[in-house]
């Protein structure tokens, strides 16, 4: 599965997503070819991008309950436009408890892991998506971590308030890559959100625990993003630790202008390495939470083996067993030894080993057309 911008789609890719409308109606089903009218309508929706089978991938399998995920997050964004458009307007946002009690009951009493999936996002909807996925996980995490009701509920208003801000952000800045952000600008988007605060603490209809939580988070997003070298980040509540980690996951794993999406395994290695500050049991109740290195899931080794997981490891996620493609053989990486020479790098980037070959026999019949190659 890959990642492709809108603007390089071509006819005959395969759909590895499906497409709802915003009554959660599917347009087009996984493992649809797109045709030139598929293409216009992906333009008409102004996806950032969508998400492609390679040309000899296996459609993988998707339950009923990921379908109803993937339902929920699209149906969800319109309820979460009205909560906002009615702050904005300075009215009370009637849905915002109700709203959020919906997000606790599905996530946060869950006994099983569930499988976290991106959604697809537009240039109008990113706002509302990133805020509904940092709820979701949240929810799942806080509940995870036995918190009170009432904390799990300031926690989740807060991640789906959090980045209200945005919206005052001009159309140039929101579609550039975080890579080609100046200080300036950098700067001009902690200037809006802190503006969104205001805004929620004008609006005179939110919790002081949520409007506490928002301004304390916002304040350790920009103290994460100017931080020294080697400083160490201001202590905050488990709300706040459970916030920044839903909102990195999404912010890493989620399309975006200009960037690929990372991998859920590189989310986490991020997530979990010391020099980023992160929250260490929060970090592991997300791994609780959320499926990140599922059976099934192809994985590429520091050694430059692939192999594919066969069984999740609860202690560490990264030592699973897993069967190397090279000599068929199963390693169990949770043993000293075997994980010496083992040691999961990322999600295999690539099934179709024939892609890059076609990729390039098409390269050179372009060659020999234009003339270039004799």
């Amino acid at each position: 599965m890959k990642f492709i911008p809108t603007e390089k789609l071509k006819p005959g890719m395969r759909l590895a997503r499906p497409i709802f409308n915003k009554q959660g109606v599917m347009l087009y089903e996984r493992d649809t070819k797109l045709t030139p009218q598929g293409i216009n309508s992906i333009h008409n929706f102004e996806l950032i991008g969508i998400y492609i089978l390679e040309p000899a991938e296996p459609l993988p399998p998707m339950t009923e309950d990921d379908r109803e995920f993937e339902r929920f997050q699209t149906m969800s964004v319109f309820v979460l436009q009205e909560i906002m458009d009615d702050i904005l307007n300075g009215d009370p946002p009637q849905k915002l408890r109700q709203f959020s009690q919906e997000i606790l009951a599905k996530f946060s009493v869950k006994n099983e892991k569930f499988t976290f999936m991106q959604n697809l996002r537009s240039r109008r909807d990113m706002v509302y998506k990133h805020s509904l996925n940092v709820a979701i996980l949240a929810a799942a995490i806080a509940g995870k971590m036995n918190i009170s009701i009432a904390r799990q509920r300031s926690t989740v208003m807060t991640a789906l308030l959090h980045d209200i801000g945005r919206f005052n952000l001009s159309e140039k800045i929101a579609q550039k890559s975080v890579a080609d952000l100046t200080p300036e600008e950098q700067e001009t988007i902690f200037t809006c959100l802190e503006s969104g605060y205001l805004t929620l603490r004008d609006n005179g209809n939110i919790d002081h625990e949520v409007l506490r939580n928002t301004q304390t988070f916002i304040k350790t997003l920009r103290e994460i993003k100017t931080l020294e070298v080697g400083k160490m980040l201001t202590k905050n509540n488990l709300e706040t630790e459970i916030l920044k980690v839903a909102y990195y996951f999404d912010e890493l794993t989620a399309m975006k202008y200009g960037e690929e999406p990372q991998s859920d395994i590189a989310a986490y290695q991020y997530l979990k390495h010391p020099k980023n500050q992160m929250n260490s049991q929060v970090v592991k109740a997300l791994t609780q939470v959320i499926h990140l290195v599922p059976p099934g899931c192809s994985v590429q080794f520091t050694n430059g083996d692939k192999g594919i997981v066969l069984t999740e490891n609860e202690d560490d996620i990264l030592r699973p067993f897993v069967l190397n493609f090279r000599n068929n053989q199963i390693y169990n990486l949770s043993d000293g030894k075997t994980y010496e020479k083992f040691q999961i790098k990322d999600v295999l980037k690539t099934l179709d080993n024939r892609y890059l070959m076609v990729d390039e026999y098409q390269k050179y019949l372009d060659s020999l057309k234009s003339g270039e190659c004799k």
